[in-house]
């Protein structure tokens, strides 16, 4: 079962290995500062299954009220291409009444992640 939890700084070290993980193939290398830059500076929500973190999503407040940006999104990738990013996408604004609007800007720096995007920017 899914589970999607907010961000907790004792999650940031398992996070940053699945991110590594998730985008050891993307041409942008991200530093452990920089990751918990986004970390500290974003709404985190962290993924679960059947209670192993498998990924997470930080958000950033826009300036209309119940919008946020995504600012980084990842899974682990034994877990990719199961759908776990569409459902976290499409269902994040049920688990947080305070997101209505989600916005997603396309990822060039990697093949998978630019066509998950504009696949899900049709979707929400």
């Amino acid at each position: 079962m899914v589970e999607i939890k907010d961000f907790k700084a004792s999650d940031c070290n398992a996070l940053w290995n699945i991110n590594r993980n998730a985008f050891r193939k993307s041409l942008k290398k991200e530093s452990y500062e920089e990751f918990k830059n986004i970390t500290e500076n974003s709404i985190g929500k962290v993924i679960f299954l059947e209670n192993e973190i498998i990924g997470a999503i930080f958000l950033k407040s826009q300036s209309e009220v119940g919008t946020f940006k995504v600012e980084k999104f990842f899974i682990c990738p034994k877990y990719q291409n199961r759908g776990l990013g569409y459902f976290i996408l499409t269902h994040l604004p049920e688990e947080d009444t305070s997101i209505k609007k989600i916005e997603l800007d396309i990822d060039e720096s990697s093949l998978k992640a630019k066509k998950f995007c504009e696949k899900m920017k049709k979707e929400i």
